[in-house]
């Protein structure tokens, strides 16, 4: 028996019905996966009842944004930073570890004049500036520690390394420069006679058999600000100056693709590669380098002062910039306060100003703002959504509203 013509378009227009049913609850199920973080499978587990109370969860914990992070003491710009989401606080007194809900996760004693802490992998540093305490932990357990014979300046963890300035009690020499293996083994040393070293820092992907120093030297009427570049056993390559009389001071230097490595201080940034030779150099004249990070795609983020706004007008403002590796700098924003620090996680840039953090994309847009009743001192990123912000003496933690990419994807 041959079906009618109504019998056939019926069948059809049911099979266009299931497939848009199909179709709809494929969204749905992604939707729970990719917004609430829900197992499509725990529908059938929990039912429906079950998975809408999930969902209110999620989202009630979304609109949570800041937690206050407890705190037992004074807070120090230099005792923060992040392990693995987490958020490490250095006080006179104790080294602690919390979530982003603020809970206590393990806590170690100690007794420091001014805590400096950072963070490598799975270890955290513990170093007192102006004391002599020196430590590793890992999990809430002291790996090693030893009492220097000298007061530390500045100390930094690395991939294979441990690198600490001290002072230095020889007659004729003004710091002493330390390199300790991983394990707390002294591997080397220097002392420096010709300038004050106050940051040193080792980049494998610049150049893994160099230790890189930054210092001043006021041996002349004017200070100097200078790089030098030192092999493993701290006998010296060469070094970098600035000219005598621009009144320039190097504070840093960043790893960049390619072996090529960023020297930065207020009045310009220069680029250059493992033979020490400058590949580009961006002279901001008038104007100052406030703060700079490396972001993804081989960006490096730069907050730049108005140097003639400063002046003729006695107020701030910032233009934050975007520089490629070939040099080409392109303007993302211009903000009416000084950024004080910029910090990168993935996609995510964090930038202070004043009372505020704004949030930025890694194509210049803003994405989120956490304005604070005080101003910013200091911002550590956990991860692309979370952040740690301290202000007015308190640290709280912030989920950052990062847009989602549909499936993971786009």
């Amino acid at each position: 028996m041959q079906e009618t013509k109504d019998e056939v378009q019926y069948r059809f227009h049911l099979r266009r019905f299931l497939a848009f049913i199909l179709l709809v609850l494929a969204v749905i199920l992604v939707a729970l996966y990719s917004f609430f973080s829900i197992n499509p499978l725990d529908i059938f587990r929990t039912g429906l009842d079950g998975t809408y109370r999930q969902m209110v969860d999620v989202m009630e914990a979304s609109a949570q944004k800041v937690v206050e992070i407890p705190l037992d003491g004074a807070l120090n710009q230099s005792g923060l930073d992040t392990l693995s989401g987490n958020i490490i606080v250095g006080s006179i007194s104790t080294v602690k570890c919390f979530d982003n809900e603020g809970n206590l996760l393990w806590y170690v004693p100690v007794s420091l004049k001014k805590p400096l802490i950072r963070t490598q992998g799975n270890d955290v540093l513990v170093a007192d500036l102006g004391g002599r305490y020196l430590g590793v932990v890992r999990d809430g357990q002291i790996l090693w520690d030893k009492t220097l014979d000298v007061d530390i300046v500045n100390a930094g963890i690395f991939e294979n390394w441990i690198l600490v300035i001290t002072k230095s009690d020889q007659v004729g020499y003004k710091r002493i420069l330390r390199a300790y293996s991983r394990e707390g083994q002294e591997i080397v040393l220097r002392n420096i006679s010709e300038y004050y070293p106050f940051a040193i820092f080792h980049y494998p992907q610049f150049d893994h058999t160099a230790f890189i120093v930054c210092g001043v030297d006021t041996q002349s009427l004017e200070a100097t600000s200078l790089f030098e570049f030192l092999d493993l056993s701290m006998n010296q390559r060469g070094s970098i100056r600035d000219s005598a009389g621009r009144e320039d001071l190097f504070v840093g230097a960043l790893p960049l693709a390619d072996a090529r490595l960023l020297l930065y201080g207020e009045k310009d940034l220069i680029c250059i590669g493992k033979d020490m030779g400058m590949i580009w150099r961006l002279d901001l004249e008038s104007d100052y380098l406030t703060a700079c990070a490396n972001a993804q795609n081989g960006i490096t983020v730069a907050a730049v002062l108005d140097g003639e706004i400063l002046s003729r007008e006695k107020r701030m403002q910032t233009s934050l910039k975007a520089i490629d590796s070939s040099g080409t700098t392109r303007e993302w924003l211009v903000f009416d306060a000084e950024i004080t620090q910029i910090k990168t996680s993935g996609r995510t840039i964090a930038c202070a100003a004043g009372s505020e953090v704004y949030f930025l994309n890694d194509s210049g847009e803003v994405i989120d703002v956490y304005t604070s009743l005080s101003k910013v001192d200091s911002i550590c990123l956990a991860s692309e959504s979370l952040a740690y912000v301290a202000s007015g003496g308190k640290l709280v933690a912030v989920r950052v509203n990062v847009p989602k990419k549909f499936l993971g994807i786009f």
